[in-house]
Parts: C-alpha cells; sequence; structure tokens
C-alpha cells in the first residue's frame, strides 16, 4: 500500500518528503491498529530504511527552487 502511493503520487510529480512519508504511514498505522499504535508514530529512521529496503523500486533525490534553475 505505502510503496504502491510513493511511487504514484511521485509519478504525479509530487514526490514525498520523509516527513511526509512519515505521516501517511503514521495515518495508515493509527487507522487500523487506533489506541495500539504509540503516539509518536513509527521511529526517526523509519524512512530511511524503508526506501533503502525497496530502493530497486523507489530513490530519495534532493529538489531545488524553481527560480535556481531560471537563471
Amino acid at each position: 500500500v505505502v510503496l504502491a502511493y510513493i511511487i504514484e503520487v511521485g509519478n504525479q510529480g509530487f514526490p514525498l518528503s520523509h516527513r511526509r512519508l512519515k505521516e501517511h504511514v503514521d495515518e495508515i498505522l493509527r487507522g487500523r491498529l487506533g489506541h495500539d499504535f504509540p503516539e509518536n508514530g513509527v521511529g526517526k529512521k523509519w524512512t530511511q530504511r524503508f526506501i533503502r529496503k525497496h530502493s530497486d523500486r523507489i530513490r530519495m533525490a534532493w529538489a531545488s527552487p524553481l527560480d535556481e534553475k531560471r537563471g
């Protein structure tokens, strides 16, 4: 579910930051687990480990403001 969402929004031109990915995953798990899900959500390094695990399908890239590209 998460991997498909990352790929879908990335293909639409809206790649997720680590923060947005964490928020999305926290929302899914909070909905599934309710009060059993920790208040702080997934751990600090969860997104980095997830991306590394699925590096054959997704990758991180640095974005820069459009104004810098226009010169």
